[in-house]
């Protein structure tokens, strides 16, 4: 997750009024990002994205678990039918696709420096 932090950090800053009510002066587009790779449940998100997180961890933990409740309670908070269709496809994609890696020894990409680290530092 670390080396893909760059692209993660310049979603937030576009996107940052659809996650989280927090105004950008007390936390910063950077500090954001090192919480979400770290623990993004303890990041200050808006409901509605918190449950869409939530429902991206149950289907990748536990898919077995996943009912039409789920989906009935993120389109009672205003996630549209296209918009949970394209939540799953993207969740299912890289729960398949990091299967597929691991299952071929297939290793991280080490050219990627880990964010927020200055090139020959460790994190």
């Amino acid at each position: 997750m670390q080396a893909h932090a760059n692209d993660l950090r310049s979603e937030i800053e576009t996107d940052w009024q659809a996650l989280t009510d927090e105004p950008t002066s007390t936390t910063s587009f950077d500090t954001f990002v090192h919480q979400a790779v770290d623990d993004w449940a303890e990041c200050p998100l808006r409901p509605a994205v918190r449950l869409l997180l939530e429902y991206a961890v149950k289907i990748t933990r536990t898919p077995m678990n996943c009912e039409p409740g789920d989906v009935e309670r993120l389109r009672a908070v205003g996630w549209t039918d296209a918009a949970l269709h394209d939540a799953v496809q993207v969740v299912s994609y890289f729960n398949y696709i990091n299967r597929v890696a691991d299952a071929l020894g297939v290793a991280p990409e080490r050219d990627l420096p880990c964010w927020g680290v200055t090139e020959g530092k460790s994190p």
